[in-house]
């Protein structure tokens, strides 16, 4: 009989730590269990977080408005740090009677460019940016000397002489810019919506167009003087030195996908 009692005995310790370690398994699995739904929790919520606090939008169309024209662009962030662009702009003026170095014209304005720049943003996770680039420039200005209706000429002075516009026909002016001018600029973005997707941009900077390219001639029964020609262009080519850095203001609306 104490055999058997210590048998049972035996038994029933071996049942104890058997059902002790079947619950200390099961509380394992279901601590590993709920360590693994927080662990993939914590990974969505991240990964929404993530999403929502998207930094930029690589591909970039705009609408521009600028000292430049009327135009767009496309942009591509291709790194945190870096992004290429290309854009147009147009705009052309036309008003008579307008006085350069003395002598009234009537003048053509067509601005037509293109810059081509790389955008380079010093913070990944701002759209804070410097571009460094060109000017693809093919504006022009076109000006010819008008004739009075009324009197059937103007005396007008060309260098050091006056001469009867009637007598020597059109004076025309052509002033060109360099085909390529260094471009510099900086800018930025202020968004519309929290996807990132519209926004309003603003951009300052300069264009280094150099010594602009001046030509002057006369057409008609009479010729001027060539030395005062030479003189006149002369004087508009100094007049033309105020225009060597172009201004860039800029504001744009832009969609980014």
């Amino acid at each position: 009989m104490a055999g058997m009692a210590l048998a049972w005995k035996g038994i029933a310790t071996f049942e104890h730590h058997a059902m002790k370690r079947t619950t200390n398994m099961t509380k394992m699995k279901w601590l590993t269990l709920a360590g693994l739904v927080s662990s993939l929790s914590v990974a969505t919520v991240t990964a929404t977080e993530a999403d929502a606090e998207l930094n930029y939008r690589p591909f970039t169309f705009s609408a521009e408005a600028s000292t430049l024209g009327f135009g767009g662009s496309f942009n591509w962030r291709f790194h945190d740090h870096f992004g290429a662009r290309a854009g147009i702009a147009y705009f052309s003026y036309s008003r008579d009677r307008e006085e350069i170095e003395g002598i009234f014209y009537n003048n053509d304005l067509t601005l037509l460019s293109a810059p081509l720049t790389l955008d380079i943003y010093p913070w990944a996770n701002r759209s804070f940016r410097v571009s460094v680039g060109v000017l693809v420039n093919q504006s022009e200005l076109e000006s010819v000397v008008p004739q009075d209706p009324v009197a059937g000429s103007t005396f007008i002075t060309i260098g050091n002489t006056s001469y009867d516009s009637s007598a020597i026909g059109n004076v025309n002016l052509d002033v060109e810019p360099n085909a390529v001018s260094p471009y510099l600029s900086i800018g930025g973005s202020f968004y519309l919506d929290k996807a990132k997707h519209w926004s309003l941009n603003g951009e300052i900077g300069v264009v280094f167009t150099g010594e602009l390219d001046v030509s002057l001639s006369n057409s008609g029964p009479g010729a001027v003087n060539p030395a005062d020609l030479a003189l006149e262009r002369q004087q508009i080519e100094d007049w033309t030195d105020d225009f060597q850095f172009y201004p860039i203001l800029k504001i744009s609306l832009s969609y980014s996908f």
